[in-house]
């Protein structure tokens, strides 16, 4: 009696296995549809293997797509409130920069520095990178901090509805640049000649309660209904990236409004000219409640200076400058109340 239930057992054992069996062939005859000449397939056999072979696709590893370069300098990760936190890749070699590229709330968490001196002296290039609109950039009150060189930008970003607010930068060639589409701000320098095609079109950047140091040019902007409101710039009017002449905050289209500001220049080169702001093309924009002091020689500064921009309105300005305001080039003013 024992035997026959070992043997037993043991059938049974066998079925089980044998059934286990049958199953993970059943399986790879699924996955693994066999050879048939065209003749022989008919309309069912046709569906059949369509069928099997959109199964068998399905266990088949595929390669993950490559992450581009400049996508992959960012290290991506949200704090409590949601907000993306910007990093760099320390790992990564040549220049360090963070990129955005898609719309949304970005925020950093440290301050972050490049030492040209310690690697290639003068070096160039951006300590952020913006492609994409409807951004806000929170800086949360830490630092861009760049040295040994004249030609390093802290922010550069092209789009619409770009928010940068409540940080510093410090020692850059330009702190912020900011443009849409192929109009750059760059073409409306004073001495410089903009294309005749430039269409400047709307789009609502924002640059508040920023704090620049040891600048050469803190802010640059191109298009329509921008804002520039309660920063601080402190200027170096020695010299500016690209042999341009020094500007501290330079707008170049309609309906800006840049209001509250301080901007303090310093080291005036003799013979040279240095702006506090300069707009080209500035129609209907209002400049308001805003300080401009100097420090060293006043000859050659200027507060504000206006280049093809009409109907320009000035509010209760506060501006210690050689001349308060210059315009050119068929430039007009609304009645004004400018205090020195």
């Amino acid at each position: 009696m024992v035997s026959k239930h070992v043997v037993s057992k043991h059938v049974v054992s066998k079925h089980l296995v044998s059934k286990h069996v049958i199953g993970a062939a059943a399986l790879m005859a699924l996955a693994l549809p066999p050879r048939v000449g065209a003749e022989e397939i008919g309309g069912g056999r046709l569906v059949w293997l369509l069928l099997t072979h959109a199964i068998k696709e399905q266990f088949i590893p595929r390669p993950v797509p490559a992450v581009p370069a400049a996508h992959a300098r960012m290290q991506v990760e949200k704090d409590a409130t949601g907000c993306q936190l910007l990093r760099w890749d320390r790992t990564m070699s040549g220049t360090p920069s963070m990129g955005i590229y898609h719309p949304g709330r970005y925020c950093l968490d440290q301050d972050y520095e490049v030492d040209c001196a310690a690697t290639t002296p003068d070096c160039t290039g951006t300590m952020i990178e913006i492609h994409a609109s409807n951004v806000d950039l929170d800086m949360r009150g830490h630092a861009l901090r760049m040295s040994g060189t004249r030609r390093y930008r802290g922010v550069w970003g092209t789009g619409q509805y770009i928010r940068i607010h409540d940080g510093r930068i410090e020692g850059a060639g330009i702190g912020i640049t900011l443009s849409h589409s192929t109009t750059d701000p760059a073409k409306a320098y004073p001495d410089t000649q903009p294309d005749a095609g430039d269409v400047l079109t709307l789009t609502g950047f924002a640059v508040e309660r920023m704090e620049f140091s040891g600048v050469y040019g803190a802010i640059e902007l191109s298009g329509k209904d921008n804002e520039v409101r309660d920063n601080r710039i402190d200027m170096i009017c020695d010299a500016a990236p690209g042999g341009r002449p020094p500007v501290a905050l330079l707008s170049y289209g309609p309906s800006a409004r840049i209001e509250r500001n301080t901007i303090v220049l310093r080291n005036q080169a003799a013979g040279s000219t240095g702006h506090a702001m300069y707009l080209r093309a500035g129609h209907r924009a209002v400049i308001g409640e805003n300080t401009v002091n100097v420090e060293g020689t006043r000859s050659g500064t200027i507060g504000i200076g206006l280049s093809d921009s009409q109907s320009v309105v000035l509010q209760r300005n506060r501006i210690d400058t050689a001349n308060v305001t210059v315009l050119k080039n068929t430039s007009s003013l609304v009645p004004a109340d400018i205090a020195r």
